[in-house]
């Protein structure tokens, strides 16, 4: 029973991935140039700090999946006043990395964080490495304010507690949103 049913969804899993295949990729209408983030991020953050306000950047990586996606989603950045468990905040984590992930535990100074799309590694820094706090996800151009969306306080106060499922939510996400089969299902 449990067979047929994997075969039946893997079988769903191919279709869908056939279909999605075929569609035209859109171009922006505007053209894009990419920078590395070592040097582009320190530029960034320098003028957000003299202007005193907001920053804007395309997510890039996919270790904030599925919330967060690599290069559709903008996030607004703003100084740090304070930084609390729970919040995502833009770290140098050693010199010229820089990381967009979660608070997951503040002990004194120093900041244990991880990517909600990430199962196992964690990443640590001191409490002045924290650069820029995540105010606005704007998502297909809608924007979602982290502190005032209840949608977004909802999953944030969910996911976290949910890390021994995350694997497996994950792999469910990639499977039926977006259609990538790994690989040793994959045939040829």
């Amino acid at each position: 029973m449990i067979h047929r049913l994997w075969s039946k969804l893997l079988c769903l899993c191919r279709r869908l991935r056939r279909f999605g295949s075929d569609r035209p990729r859109k171009e922006p209408a505007y053209p894009v140039k990419l920078f590395p983030n070592e040097k582009f991020i320190p530029l960034f953050l320098a003028q957000m700090a003299e202007e005193g306000a907001t920053g804007t950047i395309i997510a890039r990586g996919y270790s904030m999946m599925p919330f967060i996606e690599h290069n559709r989603d903008r996030l607004v950045f703003a100084q740090v006043d304070r930084v609390r468990v729970g919040d995502v905040v833009l770290a140098e984590i050693s010199k010229g990395v820089f990381v967009c992930h979660r608070v997951e535990r503040l002990d004194g100074d120093c900041l244990t964080m991880r990517g909600d799309g990430n199962v196992q590694g964690t990443e640590q820094c001191r409490l002045q490495d924290v650069r820029a706090r995540l105010i606005t996800v704007i998502r297909k151009n809608k924007p979602y304010s982290l502190d005032t969306s209840t949608a977004w306080k909802v999953y944030s106060f969910l996911w976290p507690r949910l890390l021994p499922l995350r694997r497996y939510l994950l792999a469910l996400y990639r499977l039926l949103w977006q259609h990538k089969l790994p690989r040793r299902f994959m045939r040829g």
